[in-house]
């Protein structure tokens, strides 16, 4: 995904940066998502699990450079000056006919950013993008107990539509289900 950066406003009033992230982005987002895993249990890994050794910055790097080079996927992040500060993703969920109208996104936002509307703005481009590639349904998993991201995606559309039991399994040993949602476009 392309995609020319524009500046956002957050809540606050502070202006912000939105761009699509390529292979040159690999430190800073394995920077952002190393942190933002540490933050919350909320995200699928803990923050000791993002590798930040070269070899995970190459694999980043092709990794990125795979989503920014296709035109129907894609990261979009928010930046604060040079720093990562919220991220979505945008991924197919097959490239056979049958579901190619079909995509998933991840979202994340740094916690000290929570409360500044960047979930929404983010949310709001990743919809566009995804009708303008020709999805038809955009589908994303969230975890039972994040009550704050379950109400985002629903003022955003979403509607549940599943529940895997125990489909995250802590270090404390608790588990939580993962509801799955999606928004038709």
């Amino acid at each position: 995904m392309h995609f020319e950066a524009e500046i956002i406003t957050c809540k606050s009033g502070k202006e912000l940066r939105i761009v699509s992230i390529g292979p040159d982005y690999a430190e800073q987002f394995l920077d952002f998502m190393h942190q933002v895993s540490n933050d919350t249990h909320f995200m699928s890994r803990y923050g000791n699990e993002v590798g930040k050794t070269e070899k995970d910055i190459l694999a980043e790097r092709e990794r990125l450079n795979g989503l920014f080079e296709d035109e129907r996927q894609g990261m979009l992040s928010i930046f604060d000056g040079n720093r990562i500060i919220g991220n979505i993703a945008i991924r197919n969920v097959g490239k056979g006919r049958k579901t190619k109208h079909r995509c998933s996104i991840g979202l994340a936002v740094r916690k000290e950013y929570h409360g500044e509307g960047l979930g929404t703005i983010l949310m709001e481009y990743a919809i566009k993008f995804a009708k303008t590639a020709g999805y038809q349904y955009i589908e994303l998993g969230v975890f039972s107990d994040n009550k704050t991201a379950q109400g985002l995606y629903k003022k955003m559309g979403f509607e549940e539509w599943g529940r895997l039991p125990n489909a995250f399994i802590l270090d404390d040993g608790s588990t939580l289900d993962e509801i799955t949602m999606y928004k038709a476009i």
